[in-house]
């Protein structure tokens, strides 16, 4: 069935959802007419138009606080370079890693590099630059939980989970890592989940672990 094109820039100024679907209204615009009618493409323009000035008002106010947040570190910590890795601490532990925007605005107020605030940020493995999992699985990889199997355990977390050391996954549900020694020998190889260490482990025991946290997490929805 056939609209008008009032019908048509009606439906335009209607749409809400995402670029696919405005996109495909468009088609089918094109494909009745073989063409944008000129009132239609003006009210194309006033849509783009209102999105772009509320992303804007978005961007200003993320950027707002932003500012506000890490002068708030600024301001308990000092505007000196050396105190650069506790203002990332603290930074880390509101957010779980680091922010690319805020690392800019950092840099920006303590009038360092934004190279030297990431060589930081790398350098310690404490620190992450992506979001972390709502599961945090470590792996040991400390002398002696190598020696007894810890790197066929951190494969078949890679394989079960389906990121490799230091991903997340895509539902952020589990991240992947690994540190030097969490100080549990006697247990190795051992892997820590939500604060809870897994010890005398064999890779068919982490299906189960997987298994259970994710159900854990099913059950919380409900």
């Amino acid at each position: 069935m056939e609209h008008t094109t009032k019908e048509l820039v009606n439906r335009l100024s209607a749409v809400g959802g995402t670029e696919s679907e405005l996109s495909q209204l468009l088609d089918s615009i094109e494909q009745q007419h073989g063409f944008i009618p000129r009132d239609v493409s003006d009210e194309l323009a006033k849509v783009l138009a209102l999105r772009l000035e509320r992303l804007h008002r978005l961007q200003r106010k993320i950027e707002s606080n932003v500012q506000k947040d890490v002068q708030a570190c600024i301001d308990r910590w000092g505007d000196e370079e050396g105190n650069l890795i506790m203002i990332l601490h603290e930074i880390q532990n509101q957010h779980g890693y680091v922010p690319r925007e805020i690392a800019m605005e950092l840099s920006r107020a303590l009038h360092v590099e934004l190279a030297r605030i990431y060589e930081v940020i790398t350098f310690y493995h404490y620190f992450k630059l992506t979001p972390p999992g709502k599961h945090n699985v470590t792996v040991c990889m400390g002398t002696a939980c190598y020696l007894k199997g810890a790197p066929g355990i951190l494969t078949e977390l890679e394989k079960q989970l389906g990121v490799p050391e230091g991903g997340t996954t895509a539902d952020r549900q589990f991240h992947l890592e690994t540190v030097r020694c969490i100080g549990c020998c006697g247990l190795s190889p051992t892997m820590v989940m939500d604060g809870k260490t897994y010890g005398k482990l064999k890779p068919g025991d982490v299906g189960e672990i997987i298994t259970d946290a994710a159900h854990e997490l099913e059950e919380a929805k409900v």
